[in-house]
């Protein structure tokens, strides 16, 4: 597949990373800045103007086109495209490949990819004793449901499915 991420899917993307000029810790605890970049060159205290977000943005973002032009085997439209694009920026490469969101895709399932999206919502650990006996029970993730998880992959399932960017 020779798909690009668009300007509009790039302005997607960008929407739900949000911009931050200020270096800070992300959900996980990643030191973070511009849209969503990671790194060695991310230090505590850092400040960077517009220019140095979009481009690392630009720089950041070529993985997970080529994670998704090199492991879906079937036709997209570009909106389709897009979405994946997102999902796997924020969800990462390894955990793109092995997802069954991937295998149903690849096996012509184009409609199961949005609820494949929405089981990708959980950020952060369960607190308390309950938290506790359900992860050492092996009755659940021990992760809560992170509500900014929860409007993306909403967003990226309608994107997806519809062609909606907004």
């Amino acid at each position: 597949m020779t798909h690009q991420l668009s300007k509009e899917g790039a302005d997607f993307i960008k929407s739900m990373e949000g911009l931050r000029l200020d270096a800070y810790l992300d959900s996980a605890g990643v030191l973070t800045i511009g849209y969503g970049h990671t790194g060695g060159d991310v230090h505590s205290g850092q400040q960077i103007s517009q220019a140095e977000a979009d481009s690392y943005f630009s720089k950041d973002i070529g993985w997970a086109v080529t994670a998704v032009s090199s492991s879906v085997k079937v036709p997209l439209n570009q909106a389709q495209f897009d979405a994946l694009v997102s999902f796997t920026f924020n969800v990462g490469d390894g955990a793109f490949r092995s997802s069954t969101l991937l295998k149903k895709l690849n096996a012509g399932d184009t409609s199961a990819v949005p609820d494949e999206m929405n089981r990708w919502v959980y950020a952060g650990e369960k607190k308390g004793i309950i938290a506790d006996f359900v992860r050492w029970a092996h009755l659940g993730s021990g992760k809560e449901v992170s509500s900014v998880l929860k409007k993306r992959r909403e967003r990226e399932g309608k994107l997806f499915s519809k062609g909606v960017y907004a």
